[in-house]
């Protein structure tokens, strides 16, 4: 018979039950009202072209959502008109004859040029029209609705951080969680599709925020200090071929405004249960304050960032493991009777995370076509857990009961170091450049932490603290990294066709040494120095052309990859080289002016992360040991895409199909000795994915925007492990929505849900995991200042569980990263509401970007 989970586990399983109706509702309330607000749309008109680039005279940056009209000079008939992209570029098509061209920006004065379209065959280059401000115009400017938080286009998704209400008092990875196709565990790792192969870039580039402790240094990065998070699924080959999944970028906040403006962030917060007691003994809270300024003066633009925050978190986690010797465990018959020991295993944690990120830098311009920008980064966390483990193991054949707690009192500190350099060289135009930079950082983490081992007779013993036996143990454990990035990207425009080429080398060198003694004797092995090496030197070059309603790109770029470790004491290491060559193709149909298609192909490429080829063992956990693998081989990915993506005044909506190709994929297994349980990560087989994605945006009304995502997928993995072969089929459903409503002067309100289905492995499967969110904001000091209150996970239903199981055990396990939060942010902005003025404000939703902002490799 099937053993009982306990009162935890059943009070939580009906729980979930309860609010799973909450999450339908919001979904069907995203699904309905896409259908009701299609527009009517003529086709492109045939003719010739007229293409521009509008720039604000003062600051020379594109000035986007600026109006461009195009009128008959004969009788000043309007025949059509466009919007500015993210880069203030427009392009329109009309019938040979005389016009003149009108752009309109709000608090800027008007620009008109004249054109002669003399054949269907004409373009005419406009060139960068500058746009000069009207002061009397900006005194009578309101401001009636921001920057909408999230624009597409086929290939990419831009999120600004700064309008999005819920994110304003979060970090890096509760930002992540907001962006749809982009998944987020209780435990930080982060997912694109369901594929957790992801390249996360900072300002375009591998950074030490990025380095070995990805999690931590994501949660160390508060969202006040990022700009936008940009989002490539099938990138060109101008990009990293890693990352099966694709890449994310978080770009940081740098202002290039002339004058002087700054921005001040004040955030506390705590964790909560309903119905019980607030201020606890052991009551967590967090806290954190964020600062940034800008001065543009001349040939210089200076800014700076600094951002401290403090955080405590207590989480919980359960498991009950079933142990069969030499019996065999059969998922099919559910054989749990047979099972010679069952050992329930109780987890609490408090967690203390504390840290200072200082940013700053300056752009240097020589000439208008000629930038060095040199910036610095300074990190500096620290961490105090003290994890709480209990153990009751039971031998029902013996009919006997063994009790024992394992308590650490773990610390470390994390310092990092970044310098960067860049140099921007445009030939005419901001879209011909050459563009140099070389990044340097270092890292180290330095870990200690104390632990007692303790062993109980009786539960009541247990209960009181009261062990008959007990060990002493302590680990110490330091990490270094040191890492270079150089890259240069030349691109050049010849009319309608585009060339791009340029190279790139990355070095990676870490150390780890590890030390641990019981009762002052050295534990050979858990004692280590371990070197790893990783080194990838890459070229690239691509051509692209528009031709007609037709635009295309190809590309090929190859990598040389070099990987050696080496694990002092056992003598022993590896030693990988591969060149290897990624292709890449993308081709764009306009069907109209608001319907384009696309259809695109990659290959990319997943190398074994350092963690995962590190060969020595795990010590927080003594009956959960994890460990390395250096002899692991890459996993190679065929991507393919087919994306439809339409746009309307209203709202737009996205649709893609999508199919991945995977070899050698990486998954864990588990090898139980005894009652001690060894993961290993192993090159299993072959995977396919076929999935489609939904993701779009509609203003119901002026003051009700919906916007959501909806991406289903089947994965079927097949493979050899330990002498058997698995097949695999598994259905899989991310969902995510997100309403947001305007109160005219009172208050801003966000509520967002998301929904991740059951997913099946090749040995086990994890569960259904959903939660709801929810943020106000309103503003104040006559909109100088803007005060917002999150709720995260509403009702505390953010946990995953799952089963596991092998030839001779099978687990149950449930955990929970942190409880239900409330955040209270105050953001006061200095000398920066006259700049919004000066922007093109919508009414309305998330709008269409053509282009998207420029993303380095």
């Amino acid at each position: 018979m099937r053993p009982q989970k306990n009162e935890y586990l059943t009070k939580h399983y009906y729980f979930y039950m309860k609010k799973l109706s909450l999450v339908l509702i919001l979904l069907i309330s995203f699904i309905l009202p896409i259908d009701i607000v299609a527009s009517e749309t003529g086709t492109m008109s045939e003719g010739g072209e007229i293409k521009g680039k509008v720039i604000d005279t003062e600051t020379d940056e594109p000035l986007e959502y600026a109006t461009v009209s195009l009128f008959h000079s004969q009788d000043s008939t309007l025949v059509t008109g466009v919007i500015t992209d993210s880069k203030g570029l427009f392009s329109l098509k009309a019938k040979p004859g005389k016009y003149y061209v009108v752009v309109q920006f709000m608090g800027y004065k008007d620009k008109t040029l004249n054109v002669n379209i003399k054949d269907n065959k004409t373009v005419v280059y406009l060139g960068e029209i500058l746009m000069n401000t009207d002061a009397a115009l900006l005194d009578e400017v309101e401001i009636v609705a921001e920057k909408s938080t999230m624009s597409m286009t086929l290939d990419k998704r831009v999120f600004n951080v700064g309008k999005d209400v819920s994110s304003t008092a979060g970090n890096a990875i509760e930002v992540l969680d907001n962006i749809p196709s982009v998944n987020v565990d209780v435990d930080g790792n982060v997912s694109l599709r369901g594929d957790s192969g992801v390249q996360i870039l900072v300002d375009g580039k591998v950074s030490g925020l990025a380095g070995t402790s990805t999690q931590d240094a994501l949660r160390s990065l508060q969202a006040d200090m990022i700009e936008r998070i940009e989002v490539v699924t099938n990138p060109s080959v101008r990009y990293d071929a890693e990352g099966t999944a694709g890449i994310i970028n978080i770009v940081l906040k740098k202002d290039k405004r002339k004058g002087f403006n700054a921005s001040v962030d004040l955030r506390g917060g705590f964790p909560v249960q309903w119905g019980e007691k607030f201020f606890k003994e052991d009551f967590p809270f967090q806290t954190g304050i964020g600062a940034s300024l800008n001065y543009r003066f001349k040939k210089f633009n200076v800014f700076a960032n600094y951002n401290f925050n403090y955080r405590d978190d207590i989480s919980e986690g359960y498991s009950i493991t079933e142990y069969y010797g030499d019996l065999i465990y059969d998922p099919i018959l559910a054989n749990h009777d047979d099972a010679e020991q069952i050992t329930e295993q109780l987890t609490y944690r408090n967690r203390n995370r504390k840290g200072h990120n200082i940013r700053g830098g300056f752009d240097y311009y020589f000439t208008d076509d000629d930038i060095l920008t040199f910036s610095a980064m300074y990190r500096q966390s620290d961490g105090h857990n003290t994890p709480a483990v209990t153990y009751i193991d039971k031998f029902p054949f013996q009919g006997i009961n063994n009790y024992s707690l394992r308590t650490e009192d773990w610390f470390n500190e994390r310092p990092m170091m970044e310098y960067t350099l860049s140099y921007d060289k445009y030939f005419g135009s901001k879209d011909n450049s050459l563009k140099a930079s070389v990044r340097y950082f270092t890292n180290s983490d330095t870990e200690w932490s104390d632990i007692v081992d303790a062993e109980f007779l009786t539960e009541e013993d247990l209960n009181n603290n009261n062990p008959f036996y007990s060990i002493n143990q302590h680990t110490y454990a330091q990490e270094n990294q040191q890492n270079l990035q150089a890259t240069v990207d030349y691109v050049r425009h010849y009319g309608l066709s585009v060339i791009e080429f340029g190279g790139k080398y990355t070095g990676r060198w870490i150390n780890n040494n590890m030390m641990v003694t019981e009762n002052d004797s050295i534990l050979e092995d858990y004692t280590h120095d371990f070197d790893y090496n990783q080194q990838v030197a890459a070229l690239y070059g691509s051509y692209g052309r528009e031709f007609g309603r037709f635009s295309g790109q190809v590309g090929l770029r190859g990598e040389f990859t070099l990987i050696d470790t080496y694990l002092t004491g056992t003598n022993s290491g590896s030693n990988q080289r591969y060149l290897n060559v990624f292709p890449t193709g993308h081709l764009n149909y306009s069907l109209t002016e608001v319907d384009q298609i696309q259809a695109s192909y990659a290959r990319r490429i997943r190398r074994p992360w350092y963690g995962q080829m590190a060969p020595f063992s795990s010590f927080n956990d003594d009956r959960n040991i994890r460990t390395g693998n250096p002899d692991l081989k890459p996993i190679f990915t065929d991507s393919y895409e087919f994306s439809y993506l339409r746009f309307w005044e209203r709202g737009n909506i996205n649709f893609t199909a999508y199919y991945r190709h995977s070899t050698d994929v990486i998954r864990n297994f588990t090898t139980v000795v005894g009652d001690i349980s060894i993961s290993r990560p192993e090159n299993f087989g072959i995977s396919d994915d076929y999935g489609i994605e939904l993701v779009g945006s509609l203003d119901i009304f002026k003051w009700w925007n919906v916007n959501g995502s909806i991406n289903f997928f089947k994965s079927n993995t097949v493979g050899d492990w330990n002498g058997r072969h698995y097949t695999t089929d598994s259905y899989n459903t991310f969902a995510r929505i997100v309403t947001k409503f305007r109160l005219k002067n009172i208050c801003d309100f966000q509520i967002s849900g998301r929904y991740m289905g059951p997913r099946e492995e090749p040995l086990g499967y994890s569960e259904a995991n959903y939660w709801c969110d929810f943020a106000a904001s309103r503003d104040v000091f006559n909109k100088n200042a803007t005060i917002s209150l999150n709720i995260r996970d509403v009702f505390g239903s953010r946990q995953h569980g799952g089963e596991s199981w092998g030839d001779n055990f099978w687990q149950y396990s449930e955990n929970s990263w942190s409880t239900t939060s409330v955040t209270l942010n105050f953001n006061y902005r200095i000398n920066q509401q006259q700049n919004n003025k000066r922007r093109m404000q919508q009414n309305g939703s998330d709008s269409y970007e053509s282009e998207g902002g420029e993303m380095e490799y």
